[in-house]
């Protein structure tokens, strides 16, 4: 029996391109406990830091140590590390921390986990506990305690709770540590320091947002009596549940370890924070979560264009609970939120992306309570702010999108008139608009569902209004003023300041005039026709920077990592776009683009996630790509088809059926689809339906080294 976590390398990704790199984290599919070694302060390439200054057990950091001086020091209790003495899979991390000698290892599977520690004979065995804005710390018997906030005057978020055997002492203390501490060391922070007789601790753990109490219930219900080993299998077997619904054949060891990688990122979040049966909602109180786990932390601007797809296929009771959990989030707080934490939501970047994951479920057949998601998703498309990073009631703005068909922008060095406006984010006009039109259409997919007509009608003709920021003498989506006028100062490669944030978000105009992914036939027309559009999209590969170096355009736009001309495979709006070719005629682009991608982006090393991976995101690209199609529209039902990477791809979907993608000779020089059959019957387009895939069957790809450009060119 093939063991899928061998494939997984959790530091894949620990180096960022230019911005945040990964972290090789211990967790179980979702898990609320989640492990993973503290390297240097403010040291954002993970990978490259000479030192491990703890692991993480929620919000308390864990280190064990031989420093013998008795107020803890966590510089001095750091210790040097060599990745060569270091095993890292998603089911346990061991590394020798070399300062003192000290073996480290650790496993977690759900809510719980166990650490691991090999002292040597020549030292005094200690553990030191810091947790940062720690709201109540408690030691009674074999057990100790913490519960934290995540902020300075935050309410409490997390606790954990550790079971200790072979105690000599415990002493607690307060200390105060620099500011630039990440993540869980920090101003205010509690230390506790834990002497053994032992020179092997066993240190199981539990985590909980519920309350104190609800960490020595945990203890009480036998969740720290678990072996390293029993915890470790569970942990390995949930892994393998996820990643043996995929089985590939063909391609090379690389593709295999950064395809079972990235599927790895895509499961791992959102986090499951359901305790005994409990969880603790937006409104504060704690509830019943009638057997649907609580599903918290998702950056949904980023996860509906694929991680929520690829959920929806792996894990169709995690998807499940995660739209109740969404709803659950709209009856306590009156909001659908865009970025769910456990205390509420944050208003973070643009648009109302959760109607996307309803109107995606309802396209594709997932149980949930429609009428009460069509309530929720009306309410924040006809009341809600627009403003990015900004949350409440409608203002003015937004009120001229209602009446207008745009969100008004600025001309460029024009001062700002909306106080509401967030300082450093702006006001993002164009990309407001855009991203505003897609939830617009997938508003009216919900009240059509419902028979809603009226309504229906009225989002339709509010999905279109992307074609009201295109400007067709530049060629390219362009802000308009107040009074319905495009904005005289427009440079569509360098315009609206830092991330272009003005009338875009991280990115500029060159992937924007591609972003409207519902209504791709009509963005083709609007542009000139299929020739015109292809032209645009082979334009956007090569694009350069102006004459300016390619560091200064990073400098404005330190977001658009994986650059191939203008094009950043590292940004999340790009996504969709290597597939568009597919609507112009000449799919076999497509083809062509989706290997060089891969290949150049997604290699099996620190390096091997071009942007940051945002909640898996980016990594759920890199899986369904590999498997040779794409949901360029997740509300359209539909999935774009590519060009895969492996010979054979077997998925193996929520109703039990087997959907097999067959393409011998992927995984060499043949990355051109020559012909292409579901079921036997010839494909007419590149694309195929989620209803076609669950019924099971061959989607079947003859592949050639050089491209049929009559295929699909219709």
């Amino acid at each position: 029996m093939i063991d899928y976590t061998n494939y997984v390398d959790t530091n894949i990704g620990t180096v960022g391109h230019l911005l945040t790199s990964t972290s090789p984290s211990v967790l179980s599919p979702h898990g609320a406990a989640v492990v993973a070694p503290l390297f240097r302060p403010g040291m954002k390439d993970r990978y490259n830091s000479d030192k491990i200054f703890g692991f993480s057990a929620g919000l308390t950091a864990v280190m064990p140590t031989a420093y013998e001086d008795h107020a803890p020091d966590y510089m001095k209790t750091a210790s040097v590390f060599d990745h060569d003495m270091e095993t890292a899979r998603p089911d346990f991390y061991e590394v020798l921390l070399e300062d003192h000698d000290i073996l480290e290892r650790h496993t977690a599977y759900k809510n719980t986990g166990v650490f691991s520690f090999t002292f040597p004979e020549s030292c005094e065995p200690a553990v030191v506990f810091y947790t940062k804005f720690c709201t109540a710390y408690k030691h009674e018997g074999n057990l100790l305690a913490f519960f934290a906030a995540r902020h300075k005057n935050d309410a409490p978020y997390l606790g954990t709770i550790f079971a200790l055997s072979d105690v000599v002492s415990v002493e607690a203390y307060d200390i105060t540590t620099p500011q630039d501490y990440r993540p869980h060391i920090n101003e205010e922070a509690k230390a506790v320091v834990v002497r053994f007789s032992s020179r092997e601790v066993t240190l199981p753990f539990a985590v909980s947002s519920l309350s104190m109490e609800s960490l020595f219930e945990c203890a009480q219900n036998g969740m720290l009596s678990r072996s390293f080993d029993e915890v470790r299998s569970d942990c390995n077997a949930a892994w393998n549940d996820v990643l043996g619904k995929v089985r590939v054949q063909g391609g090379s060891e690389s593709h295999l370890r950064s395809f079972y990688t990235a599927i790895y990122r895509a499961a791992s979040r959102m986090h499951n924070y359901s305790v005994n049966g409990k969880y603790k909602g937006f409104d504060g109180k704690i509830h019943d979560d009638e057997g649907h786990g609580y599903y918290c932390d998702d950056g949904i601007w980023d996860t509906f264009r694929g991680m929520h797809p690829l959920q929806l296929l792996l894990e169709p009771q995690v998807h499940e609970d995660t739209l109740c959990s969404y709803l659950r989030m709209y009856e306590q707080s009156g909001w659908l939120p865009r970025f769910p934490y456990l205390n509420g939501n944050i208003p973070c970047m643009l648009g109302h992306h959760t109607v996307s994951l309803f109107a995606e479920a309802a396209a594709k057949g997932v149980s949930f309570d429609l009428p009460l998601a069509y309530e929720a998703a009306y309410k924040n498309a006809t009341k809600r702010t627009m403003l990015p990073w900004r949350d409440g009631e409608a203002e003015d703005l937004t009120k001229c999108y209602y009446e207008n068909g745009f969100f008004p922008g600025l001309e460029e060095d024009e001062e700002e008139t909306c106080d509401a406006v967030h300082e450093f984010e702006n006001r993002q006009s164009v990309a407001v608009t855009i991203e505003h039109s897609y939830d617009d259409w997938c508003v009216a997919q919900l009240a059509a569902k419902l028979g809603h007509h009226d309504e229906a009608a009225l989002f339709l003709k509010r999905a279109l209004n992307y074609q009201n920021v295109y400007n067709k003498e530049t060629g390219f989506m362009h802000p308009k003023k107040a009074d319905g006028t495009f904005t005289k100062e427009y440079n569509p490669k360098f315009c609206g300041g830092q991330g272009g944030r003005k009338y875009f978000a991280e990115n500029n105009a060159y992937i924007y005039n591609f972003a409207a992914q519902h209504d791709i036939p009509g963005t083709v027309e609007m542009m000139g026709g299929k020739d015109a559009f292809a032209a645009k999209l082979d334009n956007l590969y090569v694009e350069q920077y102006d004459g300016v170096l390619k560091s200064t355009f990073l400098m404005q736009y330190p977001d658009a990592t994986g650059l191939m001309g203008q094009f950043c495979m590292g940004n999340e709006p790009s996504f969709h776009i290597p597939y568009l070719y597919n609507y112009c005629g000449q799919a076999y682009k497509t083809q062509r683009k989706i290997h060089e991608i891969i290949d150049m982006w997604f290699p099996d090393s620190p390096l091997g996630i071009c942007g940051d991976e945002d909640g898996g995101a980016m990594s759920a690209w890199m899986a369904f790509s590999a498997m040779g199609f794409y949901p360029v529209n997740p509300a359209s039902g539909n999935y774009d088809i590519g060009s895969p990477i492996f010979d054979r791809v077997e998925l193996t979907l929520p109703n039990g059926k087997v959907f097999t993608v067959i393409a011998e000779g992927a995984s060499g020089k043949a990355k051109y689809i020559q012909s292409a059959s579901l079921n036997g019957e010839p494909l007419t387009a590149p694309l195929f339906s989620h209803a076609q895939m669950m019924e099971g069957g061959e989607l079947r790809l003859i592949m050639g080294e050089r491209p049929n450009k009559a295929l699909f060119a219709e």
